[in-house]
Order: structure tokens, then sequence, then C-alpha cells
């Protein structure tokens, strides 16, 4: 979100400087296994607009070399209803299909083509692209969103579950997702999920150079330590619906703490004289999804109040 919204300012004409409480390879945005599908991140008329700016960014981009964006099959079997799939009016190619043919009974099944963010890759490219356009960053920690006063002339807030205490936001709460990396195997080329409202799930999402697996949505746990208990689990509940990746070689697991949020807080804050605050925070599990369309109003905003 800092990285997106960073880019639509500078855009606008706009300096910015970038302060990051973790240095980079440490945020959470760096252990997602990201690919464009809303998770968790409501009101859905605002969360299904944003998705649809998102894809298209992600549509221009994967032609770039080296932009992190590919556009993979992607099997999603839905065992409870999934109001997200709203979304599929968006997409270029799509399907039903009969779960039961692949041994998953379940209500609703899609085959569906979407982005995928290889989010090293992404990341990588991304920072370098603001940077090359003047961006400075800052690794520091801070305690609230008043101590950037009266140094800068706008805050745009992209702190995540991190709002809780840098503008006191009781509404954000932690959704702790735990990952395990494993090497790809040869042939596989298709994403898998199963999609259930419980605090685990599974997905299988091949990468350039690895496969994600997944994984926890666990609210409301700090924890950011790897449980080898639940990698394990991971691991066997995705190779029970692909059984390529049983044997494949473990490179790691990650945790990280996805904003959650009733909804979405995207708005210009005007609460304090001479300290405007643009908030964008409270994505749920939907970030990579929604993220540029979430910066083209951050840009909005900011070129709005400045217009005042």
């Amino acid at each position: 979100m800092g990285l997106t919204s960073a880019a639509k300012l500078l855009d606008q004409g706009f300096e910015v400087t970038v302060f990051s409480k973790e240095p980079f390879e440490e945020t959470t945005s760096m252990s997602a296994g990201a690919y464009w599908w809303p998770h968790r991140a409501y009101p859905l008329e605002r969360v299904h607009a944003w998705a649809k700016i998102t894809y298209d960014e992600y549509s221009q981009a994967r032609s770039e070399p080296e932009s992190g964006i590919h556009f993979e099959q992607h099997l999603r079997f839905c065992i409870d209803p999934d109001d997200s799939a709203q979304v599929l009016q968006y997409v270029e190619q799509w399907q039903r299909v009969d779960g039961a043919e692949y041994g998953i009974a379940c209500p609703e099944a899609f085959l569906v083509t979407l982005p995928v963010i290889d989010v090293p890759i992404f990341m990588r490219n991304l920072k370098r692209r603001v940077e090359a356009q003047g961006v400075t960053t800052v690794i520091q920690s801070l305690a609230s969103v008043s101590t950037l006063f009266p140094e800068f002339d706008l805050v745009v807030n992209c702190t995540g579950v991190g709002a809780r205490d840098f503008v006191g936001d009781s509404q954000v709460f932690p959704i702790r997702g735990q990952v395990v990396r494993v090497k790809r195997p040869e042939g596989l080329e298709r994403s898998t999920r199963i999609y259930q409202k419980e605090d685990k799930f599974t997905l299988v999402l091949p990468r350039t150079n690895d496969v994600i697996l997944g994984g926890t949505a666990q609210d409301d746990d700090w924890d950011r330590s790897v449980r080898a208990d639940e990698s394990k689990a991971i691991v066997e509940r995705c190779a029970a619906i692909v059984p390529e990746i049983r044997d494949a070689e473990i490179l790691g697991a990650t945790v990280g703490l996805r904003p959650g949020r009733d909804q979405v807080r995207l708005e210009l804050d005007l609460s304090e004289p001479n300290r405007p605050v643009v908030h964008n925070y409270g994505h749920g599990g939907g970030g990579y999804t929604i993220a540029w369309g979430c910066a083209d109003e951050v840009a909005m905003l900011a070129r709005d109040y400045f217009a005042r």
C-alpha cells in the first residue's frame, strides 16, 4: 500500500518520503503469497471497484520485463459461499467446473485465469521504480502520526495493522497468516485454492522460482514466529489436492499479520488542524488485489486537498 501510493503520488508531481518500521525484506508484504482475488476486505462495492483498477494495472504490467506479474490458471473450490466471486465479471477468462471431477466436493467451483504477483520480484521492481523517481526511504519506528508534522504537508497512513497504535484505531486487528515455500515441481503451472470460512485454508500458488503453500487466517493472533506443526499441516493439506508438491523441497516458512478491519479506511482526515492525513489501511487479505485502485484514490484525495 505504501509503495503503490507513493508511485501514484509521484505521478501527480508530489515529493514523497517513505517511512518503514522494518527493513524492506521483513515487511508483511514481502511474506505474502499473492494473487488477484479479494479476501476479507470490505465494503464489497468499494473493494470490487478497486480490484477492477488493480486488475487492469496488472494486465498492462504483465508485458513488462521483470514486472513480477504473470497470469496463470486458478482452480477455486468454494466449500462456503464466496461473495468475492462477483469479481469474475472483470476477468478475461473463466468458467464453472464440477469440483467432483477434481475430487473436491463443493457447491461451486471455477477455473479462472488470474494475475499472480511474484512478490519478491514485484516488490523490488516497485521499490526501484519509486526510488528512481526521487523517493527517500527511511527505516524508523514512529510512535504516532503527529511526529511527522510540521515537517510534512500531508501524511499518507499505510501502516496496516500498525494503525492500531499509530493512529489509535482499535477497530484494526491482526489476521495471522503462515505460509510455506517449496521448490517448484516441473510441470506445475496452475494454482489451486479451497475456499472456506475457517482459520485455515488450502492454497497452492506456483510462482517463478517456488510455490507458496497456505495457510492460516487466525484473528487477533500477534505471533509472528513460525509454528512447525502448522507448517506440517499446511504441506499435508496441499499435498492432498496437488500430489506433485508432496515431495517438493521445503525452502522455508514465513508469517505475516494481515490488517483486518470491518471496512477499509480510505479517507482524508482533517480532524486535527494543519495535520491532514490520508488513511489507507485495513485491507484484510486483499492488499495486492486492491492496491492500485486504493493508490489512485489516495492520489486523488491528495490532489483535491491541495487544490482547496
